[in-house]
């Protein structure tokens, strides 16, 4: 199957206005289940655009992004991100080593779905959550109930799901 990722050369659509109007960064922090002590990765980063704020709130955030052109465009706007290249379906983190994952309309774009949920068990603390943000007008969209089956059909308990059906974060756990 063909990769579905994001198109480097449209990244400049990551910072616009349209789309941060969206979904905000403040907006998402608010949404996502964030302590000072966690140690946090975001899964395709992208820019950085959420990296950026969300890093404030966390002991340490690792920005994960496949595509190399999009994480030089992140180091630029900021330098201090720690960033490192990698897929979901293999991701370069240690076992058991995050208490929070979060992809912001990401989850679309995983070929091998399946396989990537079962790295972000891998790297999940028992305990830890894995939260997937999903809004229109993203061509991967996916709805809250598909998501759903998806992640408890890899062993995820769903916590909650805030925001409209257009504009939702679902957030997970991992059991203990």
């Amino acid at each position: 199957m063909a990769s579905r990722a994001f198109p480097p050369w449209f990244s400049w659509i990551l910072e616009s206005k349209l789309r941060l109007g969206v979904l905000a960064p403040d907006a998402l922090v608010a949404r996502l289940p964030l302590a000072p002590d966690f140690t946090v990765a975001e899964i395709g980063s992208g820019t950085g655009v959420y990296a950026r704020v969300v890093r404030h709130h966390a002991r340490l955030l690792v920005a994960v992004e496949l595509q190399w052109p999009l994480i030089e465009k992140a180091g630029v706007r900021d330098a201090r991100l720690h960033q490192t290249q990698g897929s979901a379906q293999a991701l370069p983190l240690r076992t058991a080593s995050l208490d929070l994952i979060y992809l912001v309309t990401v989850f679309g774009e995983l070929v091998h779905e399946s396989e990537a949920l079962a790295e972000m068990h891998r790297v999940l603390r028992p305990g830890g959550f894995l939260s997937i943000s999903e809004h229109l007008p993203d061509p991967d969209y996916r709805s809250r109930a598909s998501l759903r089956r998806s992640c408890e059909a890899a062993g995820f308990a769903t916590l909650r799901s805030v925001g409209p059906w257009w504009n939702y974060t679902s957030t997970f756990r991992r059991p203990q």
